[in-house]
């Protein structure tokens, strides 16, 4: 009996943070059940949405940060 995976070990998957024999069997997972297959084909997508993504945070939000990060500094 084939075991099944859940999207927490598919991500876990993707970005390599699984031990080798788990990525054998997770693999073989992915390969011969159809739906594990699809659900890590729209995380691989997602993915690489991310590293296209791009923020842009309002500019009171930087002087905030900074105004924290330059009296904390001062103190230490």
């Amino acid at each position: 009996m084939q075991k099944t995976y859940s999207t927490n070990d598919l991500i876990l998957y993707l970005y390599n943070e699984t031990q080798l024999e788990d990525n054998v069997f997770i693999q073989q997972s992915i390969d011969l059940d159809e739906k594990t297959g699809e659900e890590f084909s729209q995380l691989v997508a997602v993915h690489d949405l991310l590293d296209k993504v791009t923020f842009n945070p309002k500019q009171s939000s930087v002087d905030s940060i900074m105004a924290y990060s330059a009296m904390h500094s001062f103190l230490h």
